[in-house]
């Protein structure tokens, strides 16, 4: 009997370990896949000064997303939530990110969004997951 029960722990511990190393993943680390966090990150003085401006002039936009999420979040979570709402709010979301999106090509950045960083994991952007070129 303790034999059994014996085996059945260690069986147990050994699942959960496994379980929580799978969770881990293949170690991307803290900002995304693969070895290409810094492959791109190489720019010029002038390139940061136009990025730098690039996200001053976006700043009222992101802050609007944000306000945006935030009242989505609070229209879902009503005892009856109200469906046309909620969908004119997306609505509204997709095209300030639009317009984020034409701002982004207008100052130079290609590449905005979701996407790979030479083909080998995520890239890094302003949205979360994507990369921005110069």
């Amino acid at each position: 009997m303790k034999k059994a029960l014996s085996i059945s722990l260690v069986v147990i511990i050994v699942i959960a370990l496994a379980g929580a190393a799978m969770a881990f993943g293949p170690g991307y680390g803290r900002f995304g896949m693969g070895p290409c966090y810094g492959a791109e990150t190489q720019s010029t003085p002038e390139q940061t000064q136009k990025y730098a401006q690039f996200q001053k002039d976006i700043l009222p936009l992101k802050q609007k997303m944000l306000q945006l999420r935030t009242d989505l979040m609070t229209l879902r979570t009503q005892t009856t939530p109200d469906w046309k709402a909620i969908a004119d709010k997306q609505k509204e979301m997709v095209d300030v990110r639009t317009e984020i999106q034409e701002k982004a090509s207008e100052a130079g950045f290609t590449g905005f969004g979701p996407g790979t960083c030479g083909g080998c994991g995520m890239g890094r952007g302003m949205m979360g997951t994507g990369e921005m070129r110069m």
